[in-house]
């Protein structure tokens, strides 16, 4: 089979069911005109959901990975008997999302031969097929009810070793998935409820921690095995068609409500683009996502036209894209709705070019697709749906800024304190920082947006498992990004060996490291840039024999050492390891927070007196550390002049023409007025009609990564192009309208635009 051929045969799309090729298997359906009463409903409609929270705490029970056990990152499904979500559990949303993918192309391509039976289940991690990247390895089990396929239940894990060149399977170097580990598409891993031995063998026989990965083998099965066993006690109970009808509704009512909230919000389309640095070892490249999301009536569109053509080894496939999308969509749209993706995917249209970072061809290397194209892709759809959300008044309390904008991979192999081989990914970045609202503060350290129950591991445990010993694991000063309310710190750990005298190979994957890609909104700055470094032959040993630990790396004497975001390096007794991660994006302007809270977030540790008085125009005396009133007003009022470029303020000339008259919102700062005409609403400055981009009728400032958070290192550190941060300000009253982080050789991005 060509490539070509390959590619057209295993490049997964959202197929209607009804547009399935299914022989050979009797598909449980229900007669037309079904009903089920409303009490009933609810009963079976919350077991439902609970039969999926039920397949995480047995996955969790038996797995003997820290990744599953630890940091929660698995997922469970329960869908239809074509494949449609029906409920997925509160884990890994981007897992979830794709799993109906995988169904549909085991309906179509395996009915015939191998057969779908009862007591089957299939083993796949094709990212062509649906699964994210190699390493989230899913197993299918087909449910039957006397001799018809009744529904599905599905579970992913992240596999801590797949195999392939690189500890971790993350292959750092690989141009294509010829030199990364071969993607499996669904194959029968269980036949007549028996695991058969010799495809479990081929699976297992490339990992460098087998039996790590049967044992997850088995937990995903178990977690099948019990729903299977849930849903066959429903259907003796309630009857076959009462649970199947209650499926259909369930997706049907998860529909209706998600068209209802689509239809309250204003026409209009919102666009970002956000970056991701390194496309493997020794690339010095930048590379975009760039996203149009149109909101029209009661459906969504994702648009993916001019995203950066695949490249090295961070690209996804189609399935990373719509996971991607669906982690940013749930959070902020569906709070309050079933997440029932079978009818929530009814009013969503992704376009996008195949070929792409996010939507990659056989033969692209995707090994990192997970935390990179699919990430980026979330990342996209965080910016644009909380932008459409600040367009509404009630709903704008919903939106949160960028949210853990990267994954700081951190695959480690080596000998543990008990002389035993090991391979893991220390998990410790699931706690990131959460981004900033319209009203409040982002969360400390709070997670992802795409991972509802994630878990940073305990310190213990690691220690206890690997031969590493921390020094410090906290929350980093000036990570959460400024603005009138602050985005949730990120954090670092550092560590080093302990109890070994082996040393420790480190695979990282990264990005976010060059640029930050936690956005901030509305005139929020973004967090700040991830970062890895090892102080090389430090003086730690003399530390700790002084009975001292470093509240700092940078407190060792040694030769610091800033480490690509795509390298495999080595750690020896004497070098010190540290990894930072972002934090949460920033919302409004810094300079309307309340000297106070900046004060409290000085002396709390979250902001550096530097950051206060730079970015927030607050001093604060160092003495005592109270505020100095006429000095922070001295302060902003310099800061302002410097966003005007020196050139004095127009007051607010607009005003009388604007003021009283009928305003439609489009954000904290921006509202087209009653002549139609876009206009500041803190001094009504005429900013153009809402057809043109707004930003060029505003003060514009391009500013150094570095001057807008100390954690950032110089970009030309990693890559060659330059990037810059951009403010935007009201040339009336010097409002800090909207930032962006973008090639300064490109435009500014027209992100908001309503239909007025």
């Amino acid at each position: 089979m060509s490539w070509v051929a390959n590619a057209e045969r295993f490049n997964s799309r959202n197929k209607p069911a009804a547009e399935l090729l299914i022989r050979k298997v009797q598909l449980h359906r229900i007669p037309a005109g079904a009903e089920v009463d409303p009490i009933t409903y609810e009963v079976l409609s919350h077991k439902l959901w609970q039969i999926t929270d039920e397949i995480g705490t047995t996955i969790r029970k038996v797995s003997g990975s820290p990744i599953a056990t630890e940091a929660n990152d698995f997922v469970g499904v329960v869908t239809d008997e074509y494949g449609d979500v029906v409920y997925m559990g509160p884990y890994i949303i981007f897992h979830a999302g794709v799993m109906d993918l995988m169904i549909k192309w085991t309906l179509e391509n395996r009915c015939e031969n191998p057969g779908i039976h009862d007591g089957d289940m299939f083993l796949c991690n094709d990212p062509w097929v649906g699964a994210v990247h190699q390493n989230d390895v899913a197993v299918l089990c087909p449910i039957f009810h006397e001799g018809e396929l009744f529904c599905w239940a599905g579970t992913t894990v992240h596999q801590v070793d797949v195999g392939g060149k690189n500890p971790g399977s993350f292959a750092i170097e690989a141009d294509e998935v010829f030199g990364e580990v071969p993607p499996v598409p669904p194959i029968k891993i269980v036949k007549d409820f028996e695991i058969q031995r010799d495809v479990e063998d081929v699976y297992l026989r490339r990992s460098r921690q087998p039996q790590m990965v049967a044992l997850d083998l088995r937990a995903k099965i178990a977690g099948n095995n019990v729903a299977r066993m849930r849903i066959r006690e429903l259907i003796a109970r309630y009857g076959p068609v009462t649970v199947k009808t209650v499926m259909k509704r369930v997706m049907d009512q998860a529909e209706l409500l998600f068209r209802d909230r689509l239809r309250s919000l204003p026409d209009g389309v919102w666009r970002h683009i956000d970056y991701q640095e390194v496309a493997k070892q020794d690339d010095r490249g930048i590379y975009k996502v760039s996203l149009t999301m149109t909101k029209q009536d009661d459906e969504l569109r994702f648009d993916f036209t001019g995203s950066d053509k695949q490249v090295g080894m961070i690209n996804s496939t189609y399935a990373g894209l719509r996971g991607g999308t669906m982690a940013a969509i749930l959070p902020m749209l569906c709070y309050d709705i079933p997440w029932s993706l079978g009818g929530i995917y009814r009013a969503i249209t992704f376009i996008s070019e195949l070929g792409t970072i996010n939507n990659a061809d056989f033969p692209a290397a995707c090994s990192m697709g997970s935390i990179a194209g699919t990430w980026q892709t979330e990342n996209c759809a965080n910016m644009t749906i909380a932008k459409m959300l600040a367009a509404h008044e009630g709903l704008k309390r919903q939106l949160l800024s960028g949210c853990g904008g990267s994954w700081t991979t951190m695959d480690v192999m080596g000998w543990d304190q008990r002389g035993m081989a090991f391979v893991t990914q220390i998990m410790d970045c699931m706690a990131a920082g959460f981004g900033a609202r319209c009203y409040r503060d982002g969360v400390n350290t709070g997670g992802h947006l795409s991972i509802p129950m994630g878990r940073m591991p305990n310190i213990e445990a690691t220690e206890l498992f690997y031969p590493i010993l921390y020094l410090y694991r906290r929350e980093e000063t000036d990570s959460g990004g400024p603005g009138r309310y602050r985005g949730g710190l990120g954090a670092t750990s550092c560590w080093i060996l302990h109890d070994t005298t082996e040393r420790l190979t480190h695979v990282l994957a990264a990005f976010g490291v060059a640029v930050p890609t936690c956005g901030g909104l509305s005139g929020g700055y973004p967090a700040n840039a991830a970062m890895y470094r090892m102080c090389r032959e430090s003086n730690i040993r003399e530390w700790i024999a002084r009975d001292e630990l470093p509240r700092d790396i940078s407190e060792l004497e040694g030769r610091m050492e800033y480490l690509c975001p795509k390298t495999q390096v080595y750690q020896h007794d004497r070098d010190v390891y540290q990894c930072l991660w972002q934090g949460g994006g920033g919302y409004g302007d810094p300079l309307d927070r309340e000297p106070e809270q900046v004060r409290e977030d000085v002396l709390s540790g979250y902001v550096s007196a530097r950051m206060a008085a730079e970015i927030y125009g607050v001093v604060i005396r160092r003495e005592d550390g109270t505020l100095a009133p006429a000095e922070t007003q001295k302060q902003r009022e310099a800061i302002r002049r410097q966003r005007l470029n020196g050139r004095p303020l127009s007051g607010t000339s607009g005003r009388s023409k604007h003021i009283g008259g009928r305003q439609v919102r489009i954000d904290e700062h921006l509202s087209v007025t009653e002549s139609g005409r876009v206009a500041c609403t803190t001094c009504w400055h005429d900013l153009g009609p809402p057809q043109e981009n707004y930003k060029l009728q505003l003060a514009r400032r391009d500013r150094a990564l570095t001057e807008i958070c100390p954690l950032n290192r110089d970009p030309k550190t990693y890559i060659d192009e330059e990037v810059v941060f951009r403010e935007y300000a009201c040339p009336g009253c010097a409002t800090l309208i909207e930032t962006e982080i973008i090639l300064k050789s490109l435009p500014p991005v027209f992100d908001k635009q309503l239909r007025v």
